[in-house]
């Protein structure tokens, strides 16, 4: 008769549980409303506050029937020893107070092993962002004749978060006019108070900026400001656009992201239209570019000044089309709105795929401060004649289902 093989027992298993006395009240710790909702029930996560007292236990998956059970634990996490104190207020000389050294889950006893003292968290009054202690099993040992084979089940480590003392940044009393830019002018760059208060470092963004504006938060040129001014908002508007509302948000590092942990600062920004322009012929080609004739009207409020010449404007062209220039200007008279520019195609002129094209007034020839610089017009390259096509006339002898290359004839 065939013997069956032994099977040893299943492995018995020792976890980790954080437990809290959160104001006073075990309950507390699971019920309690804070500035982020309700507290975290799902051990071994515990979200405790300044005050409160919290202690780390080992419990095996059964009852320790016979001799010991020796639990070792070590202690981890952001917090500091000066953030705690024992159960009775005093200071405690490091973290592992709470958690840390050998602890024994012994038969018939309260059936836990305590990994360290209860200890509270110490309400210093200073706003903080939120910190963790994680206390976590090591080693797991029988002892005194213990058989049950026990090894670190899961979990198997434990953290606390302590909430820290919040505080909302806010934008005080610091506040933004209301805007109005001209589409095609630059802008004169501006800076956006800061936000203080908060717990950490203050992030900005911005959103609903009319098109062509940027917003540099951290004054590092990342988005395209020439300064250094952090929260600056620099650029020249794409489009006219009707008075809209820009937002500056400041959210500050602690790990709240509600909106009543964030300050918002509102201002509006109105874009008017900006020079236009016009061309003749309507339709700009390779062939017609030069003696095309340019019209550009300045926007509402803008004049010409005196002195106009071809030097106060520049062709702007994207891709760029080599050898165009400005040959003579007319018009552009002192107080009035419209000059007419005259295309010459000079050395290396031409191109080979579409291009748009705009005229920038630079700032001395109006009554402005900064360049202007017009909408586009579409430029198409010309279409080169086919040598492909043959001429009235041509014959295409073939040679059964073999064909010959076209021939011209030329006579």
């Amino acid at each position: 008769m065939a013997t069956l093989a032994s099977v040893p027992a299943a492995a018995q298993t020792v976890t980790i549980t954080a437990t809290g006395n959160c104001g006073g009240t075990p309950a507390n710790c699971g019920t309690s409303s804070n500035r982020n909702g309700d507290r975290d029930t799902t051990w071994p996560g515990l979200q405790v506050d300044e005050g409160d007292l919290i202690s780390f236990r080992a419990y095996p998956s059964t009852p320790v029937d016979t001799g010991a059970v020796a639990v070792s634990a070590t202690v981890s996490g952001s917090a500091t020893v000066g953030d705690i104190r024992n159960a009775l207020g005093s200071p405690v000389a490091s973290l592992s107070s709470g958690c840390g050294g050998a602890a024994g889950i012994a038969a018939g006893g309260i059936g836990y092993a305590p990994l360290g003292n209860q200890i509270q968290i110490y309400n210093d009054g200073v706003a903080e962002n939120d910190e963790t202690i994680t206390c976590t099993i090591t080693s797991v040992a029988a002892s005194g004749g213990n058989t049950q084979n026990f090894a670190i089940g899961t979990p198997s480590s434990a953290t606390v978060t302590i909430r820290g003392t919040d505080s909302a940044p806010s934008f005080g009393t610091g506040s933004v006019s209301a805007k109005t830019f001209t589409a095609g002018a630059a802008i004169a760059e501006f800076t956006v108070p800061a936000a203080t208060g908060g717990n950490g470092t203050i992030t900005y963004a911005a959103s609903t900026l009319p098109d062509g504006l940027r917003f540099d938060a951290t004054g590092t040129d990342m988005d395209g400001c020439p300064g250094t001014e952090a929260r600056e908002i620099c650029g020249t508007p794409t489009t006219a656009a009707a008075a809209q509302t820009v937002t500056i948000t400041a959210t500050d590092a602690d790990s709240n992201t509600m909106n009543t942990d964030r300050a918002s600062l509102t201002f509006s920004v109105t874009v008017n239209a900006g020079a236009t322009i016009a061309s003749s012929p309507t339709s700009l080609t390779e062939d017609n570019l030069d003696g095309a004739t340019l019209t550009v009207t300045l926007p509402s409020g803008f004049t010409y000044a005196a002195g106009v010449t071809a030097a106060s404007f520049e062709i702007v062209t994207s891709p760029t089309i080599a050898g165009l220039s400005i040959s003579t200007v007319s018009g552009g008279a002192t107080g009035t709105t419209a000059a007419t520019l005259t295309l010459a195609a000079g050395t290396g002129y031409g191109f080979d795929a579409a291009s748009t094209l705009a005229v920038k007034v630079l700032a001395a020839a109006h009554s402005g401060s900064s360049d202007l610089t017009t909408g586009t017009l579409p430029v198409t390259p010309s279409t080169p004649p086919s040598d492909e096509t043959p001429a009235v006339g041509d014959t295409q002898p073939t040679f059964g289902e073999a064909r010959a290359p076209a021939q011209r004839y030329v006579q």
